[in-house]
């Protein structure tokens, strides 16, 4: 699942690189134009479609916003009866302390399923910096984020995808990876990092919750997505979101990346 996403995508290269079979499921499989596997119709809002996964032992499960989690019940009901062993479902760090996540009530479902698990608990994607606020930081020259001085462990998509694909390929089971960056800098931090990759000065705006919202939503945010991220910022406010693990280089015996080597690597998104 998600084959057209940030992960997903990672999981997906990763996959054909190690020379893996394997099958994306997508609303749109006329649009997978990459070498290696093959392409199916999938929706999780249309259990018709649930026959993508027939043949398949094994289950890449992301959680799509705008479905339910009952959909993803369903879902692993119908995959157990096809022949699936092992999913591996992308959640968020720290999802086993918050019982109304949907990412939580997934990973009990999965608990309960009879199916083997693994959970990748991951923290803030690097990837947010060159695609949401990529235009802020793009245009305006600022880091439009409520989150103070708190910090936030940051991880690259793509360590998350590989560990998601080796995981796959092994057969891991039953374990939860708590995946972060090998740091957690604030956002002043990080808007210094960025002044000095760019070659420009970039600054953290620091808004408070209403400027936030105000903004985001004048500058065509949903206010659906905007409140959600102001949930997300303030966790970081509270000096909840810094925490940093070395799952990444104990699963894929290398040190995770680290944020300077992501914004040389995706500068040009930047430009």
């Amino acid at each position: 699942m998600g084959a057209s996403g940030r992960v997903g995508g990672g999981v997906a290269r990763a996959l054909g690189a190690a020379g893996a079979a394997f099958r994306v499921g997508l609303r749109s499989p006329e649009k997978w134009t990459e070498p290696s596997g093959e392409a199916a119709y999938f929706d999780l809002a249309a259990p018709t479609t649930y026959s993508a996964l027939q043949g398949c032992p094994r289950l890449f499960l992301m959680w799509p916003p705008g479905t339910t989690t009952a959909q993803v019940g369903a879902l692993l009901i119908s995959a157990r009866a096809q022949g699936i062993r092992q999913v591996v479902f992308l959640s968020i760090l720290g999802a086993e302390k918050v019982p109304a996540l949907p990412h939580r009530r997934i990973e009990r479902l999965l608990e309960r399923s009879g199916l083997e698990w693994v959970l990748l608990r991951a923290s803030y994607f690097m990837q947010n910096l060159s695609t949401t606020h990529r235009d802020d930081i793009k245009r305006r020259g600022e880091l439009f984020v409520p989150a103070g001085r708190g910090r936030t462990s940051m991880v690259d998509a793509q360590d998350v995808a590989e560990v998601a694909a080796l995981a796959l390929r092994e057969g891991h089971a039953r374990v939860a990876y708590d995946l972060t960056g090998p740091a957690a800098p604030d956002y002043f931090e990080v808007a210094a990092l960025l002044s000095d990759e760019l070659g420009q000065t970039i600054r953290h705006a620091d808004p408070s919750a209403l400027e936030f919202v105000r903004l985001s939503v004048l500058r065509g945010v949903a206010l659906s997505f905007a409140l959600f991220m102001l949930a997300e910022y303030t966790v970081a406010r509270l000096g909840r979101a810094g925490r940093v693990t070395r799952t990444v280089e104990e699963v894929l015996g290398r040190p995770a990346s680290d944020l300077r080597a992501f914004v040389r690597r995706e500068r040009d998104a930047w430009r």
